[in-house]
């Protein structure tokens, strides 16, 4: 295990902070988001952005941007409800947002030299802020957030490999099947439901809740 902090170059020969990619957290709840501030004296200080930082060569982009969080922001593993990432690749270094909701009252602050402060802003000011440029030319796709994704597993898929894949790397929303919403995200972080015969009455009940997507084994390789 090392440390991600550092310079690396990417091969469309931009330089980029994490020797092994970064990532960070945008938390979203009622209209609105979690900004950090960042301090002057960091890279592309003074502007609006997302906690977040180096992935260190152990992580992966969901651990790591929740320990940014933790750090920057004081943002917790319980606070947070996750739903899916956007990758923005630059080929050779790559920065993923983890975008949750709130799972309960969360009151952010600044909780280290990093960030002059970290608070909620309404969605409709962010465009506005003066804004880290990384985030800034995402922010069109992170404002589409889809709701929550459920895949509700046979008993003969519960067992595959691939099933843990896509609990902890996710579904590709260019994947899903018609009728169902990736929003401006790469990959949906899904919650699995195990039974044993996946009913009409079970779906309903987690559609109340998101949406659902009943997996058989033939299933699992068209989602990855």
């Amino acid at each position: 295990m090392s440390s991600g902090d550092g310079w690396t170059t990417c091969a469309a020969g931009h330089r980029h902070w994490g020797l092994y990619g970064a990532a960070g957290l945008l938390l979203v709840g009622d209209g609105r988001v979690i900004l950090q501030h960042r301090a002057p004296w960091t890279h592309q200080g003074d502007t609006w952005g997302i906690p977040g930082g180096a992935r260190d060569s152990h992580e992966d982009a969901v651990t790591a941007a929740l320990r940014e969080a933790r750090e920057e922001a004081h943002l917790s593993a319980a606070d947070v409800d996750l739903i899916g990432v956007y990758i923005d690749d630059h080929h050779g270094w790559s920065y993923t947002t983890v975008v949750a909701r709130a799972a309960r009252t969360v009151r952010p602050y600044a909780a280290n030299a990093e960030s002059v402060a970290v608070r909620w802003h309404a969605v409709a000011e962010v465009a506005g802020l003066r804004l880290h440029p990384g985030f800034a030319s995402a922010w069109a796709r992170l404002q589409d957030v889809p709701p929550p994704l459920y895949l509700v597993v046979s008993q003969a898929a519960a067992d595959d490999p691939l099933l843990e894949r896509l609990r902890l790397t996710g579904v590709a929303t260019d994947r899903l099947p018609p009728g169902l919403a990736g929003g401006g995200l790469t990959r949906l972080l899904p919650r699995v439901v195990l039974a044993g015969n996946p009913t009409a009455d079970l779906a309903r009940r987690y559609a109340e809740r998101g949406q659902v997507l009943t997996v058989e084994p033939a299933d699992l390789k068209l989602l990855a």
